[in-house]
């Protein structure tokens, strides 16, 4: 085969966002924009060809929160099946895998409702979670039990009343659902057939204008350790290590 070993970091095919599973429904809304017929599928493609590639991706297609609109798309072949299926099918395990993630990667989707300062109120606490349900599952039957539910297992009863304590549980939150719960169950189902499952966590903090003083290690913040890093003395033993690691498996698994 091309490869043996394969390296993912932050990132998991069962992650909502990693595969377009609506790409009709935004390739219209792309053609639309560029004033492509969307009412017949063999002229629409006709006319998106001809456009250029700098006209298509100037246009703004939102897609909804936690989802991709333009991304991997389940077509048979290069895709075969759901991620999900083929995982339980077994039909990566012949290639050695280490996956990982990021103590803070839900910082991304938070930074709308913190305050740099105060943390996150009770009432952006509540919309945030109640937002996040509808975006997600949309309005199925339990919904309320379902927000309910995530909001008693996110709030730290030994600390409820403290912003800054519901800044770190909605961090945790976001962080579980759309990297830790998908990565790991991507590791088990690899695990399970015996093929080399090998898992991290990175919880260094990176010092950065980039982001606030209180965040943890944030989505792509190890990126700079795989490669040379000297931030400062500590992370420049910190990459060596990483690099290490990293080598390390890409040589032996």
């Amino acid at each position: 085969g091309l490869f043996q070993r394969a390296i993912i970091q932050s990132g998991s095919a069962l992650s909502s966002w990693a595969v377009n599973y609506q790409p009709v429904k935004y390739t219209s809304m792309l053609a639309d924009k560029v004033g492509c017929n969307v009412l017949d599928t063999v002229d629409m493609v006709d006319c998106l060809r001809q456009k250029s590639a700098k006209e298509l991706v100037e246009q703004d297609i939102q897609p909804a929160r936690y989802h991709v609109a333009f991304g991997p798309v389940i077509d048979g072949d290069v895709i075969p099946d759901d991620p999900e299926i083929l995982m339980e099918q077994g039909e990566f395990l012949n290639y050695d895998i280490m996956l990982g993630v990021n103590q803070g990667e839900g910082l991304k989707f938070v930074e709308g409702v913190v305050d740099p300062e105060d943390g996150v109120s009770g009432s952006d606490f509540d919309y945030s979670v109640s937002n996040f349900v509808d975006n997600l599952y949309g309005y199925p039957e339990g919904k309320d039990t379902l927000r309910e539910t995530i909001k008693f297992m996110y709030t730290d009863w030994a600390d409820r009343d403290n912003p800054e304590t519901r800044r770190k549980t909605l961090v945790a939150l976001f962080t579980d659902h759309q990297w830790v719960e998908p990565s790991v169950v991507t590791a088990d189902l690899h695990a399970r057939y015996g093929s080399p499952t090998y898992f991290y966590a990175f919880y260094h903090h990176c010092q950065s204008l980039m982001k606030p003083a209180w965040s943890d290690a944030a989505h792509g913040d190890e990126v700079p350790y795989v490669f040379p890093c000297n931030f400062s003395k500590n992370d420049v033993m910190l990459s060596a290590v990483v690099m290490t690691y990293w080598t390390n498996f890409a040589k032996t698994g």
